[in-house]
């Protein structure tokens, strides 16, 4: 069931979340000198935009907006044990893609550490998503730039202020 808020609230809770994390996280990877005020927006459009997409596409039961913006959906919960921690390594299977595009961007099939990177590594859209399932768990994740790699992207990958989707399943988890 998808969180049923008002606009108004929706912007008042992603203004709080945005102005307690730190400033890096607020350009997923990239480095900004951007108004707070205008991240801020940008989240807030996006985060709209993911759930127009969603409505219109009749794909919006379950989902669930997060104070940060991001916009998920659990498809498994899990085991009920073992949550990730930030310092913590993820081990998934992963599929992402750009919103509203079918073509798969990057994903992998067989179960991956990113080279034993820890959780508070990766991207900010990840570091919200992952600890809401635990161990086996599989959750969709819609996530704004902001939360991704921002307005860099990745060259020749992601283009600059893409929203992604997400399908990622916990395999493991290591310490």
């Amino acid at each position: 069931m998808m969180l049923k808020i008002g606009i108004r609230l929706q912007r008042i809770l992603i203004a709080l979340c945005l102005l307690a994390l730190p400033a890096g996280m607020l350009t997923g990877c990239a480095k900004s000198e951007e108004n707070p005020n205008a991240i801020l927006e940008g989240v807030i459009r996006q985060s709209d935009a993911i759930i127009k997409y969603l409505q219109d596409t009749k794909q919006d039961s379950g989902i669930t907006l997060h104070p940060s913006g991001l916009v998920y959906k659990v498809l498994n919960e899990g085991y009920h044990t073992d949550t990730i921690s930030l310092e913590e390594i993820p081990v998934v299977t992963f599929t992402r893609r750009l919103l509203g595009n079918d073509q798969i961007i990057e994903s992998s099939p067989l179960p991956t550490s990113f080279d034993n990177r820890k959780l508070k590594d990766h991207i900010p859209g990840w570091q919200y998503g992952l600890p809401m399932i635990s161990k086996g768990g599989r959750i969709q994740l819609f996530i704004p730039s902001r939360l991704a790699f921002g307005n860099v992207g990745i060259p020749g990958k992601i283009p600059p202020n893409a929203i992604l989707f997400c399908d990622i399943t916990l395999i493991d988890i290591r310490k």
